[in-house]
């Protein structure tokens, strides 16, 4: 007797943390309907860490996962909401998985999300703060690719944006005082190239260096994809 396959949604916004949820979520072989991504449609860019649409977009496809991208228009609660519901009638999604890792506040309010759209919350890579170390190895030893897209100017100097997320990274980020390894604060966010849940990594063809806001961002203007070669077993999950 088949068992029914929990379908879930995961909340997306294209970095390590959401990534490694959804690496999880696939492990625990749970079917993924779509990744939901909030994002300005007025600014074509998604609002956690400010990435292109068609970037993101690129992203999704070299994951082959569909991409529902929910513009936050004048209320950004209320269209999260909205759509979640709307998944959830159309597709019949039982659950939404987040990335979050060990702040109470940001958990509290995706479960209260969760719950008004008839959802489940779910947090695969929920942890305690001393773990973070040990969450940002796991990540570089699964072979996960990623680049530093946004990192805050009271931390870092404009040389980190676009610097990967490896183990020269790992070393560097622990002699940051009062930072968060895991970039758990918005000390840092990320944005994920490669890994073994990639059909394709993503090579970024053009990007700049902007401040922005107190963040020094990487503007990333093109990318494409690219077969992967065998550098990673691929787990591929159509």
């Amino acid at each position: 007797m088949n068992r029914k396959k929990t379908k879930v949604v995961i909340s997306w916004s294209g970095g390590k943390d959401g990534c490694l949820a959804l690496y999880r979520t696939l492990k625990a072989e749970k079917q993924v309907e779509c990744l939901v991504s909030m994002v300005s449609e007025k600014y074509e860019r998604n609002h956690a860490h400010g990435l292109r649409l068609e970037i993101l977009q690129q992203q999704a496809k070299a994951l082959n996962i569909p991409l529902v991208m929910v513009d936050s228009g004048d209320d950004y609660e209320h269209s999260l909401i909205q759509a979640l519901a709307e998944l959830k009638q159309e597709r019949g999604i039982d659950e939404i998985v987040f990335g979050s890792l060990y702040a109470e506040e940001d958990r509290k309010w995706n479960e209260e999300v969760a719950l008004k759209a008839g959802l489940k919350p779910s947090f695969p890579v929920w942890i305690s703060k001393d773990e973070c170390s040990r969450l940002l190895k796991e990540f570089i030893t699964l072979g996960f690719s990623a680049v530093i897209c946004r990192a805050s100017d009271k931390v870092f100097d404009p040389s980190w944006p676009g610097r990967m997320l490896d183990w020269e990274f790992y070393e560097d980020i622990h002699t940051k005082k009062d930072c968060c390894v895991m970039g758990e604060a918005g000390e840092y966010h990320t944005f994920v190239l490669d890994g073994p849940i990639f059909s394709k990594k993503i090579h970024l063809v053009k990007s700049g260096v902007v401040l922005n806001s107190g963040l020094w961002s990487l503007d990333i203007e093109d990318c494409k994809l690219v077969d992967k070669k065998g550098e990673f077993d691929c787990i591929f999950y159509p």
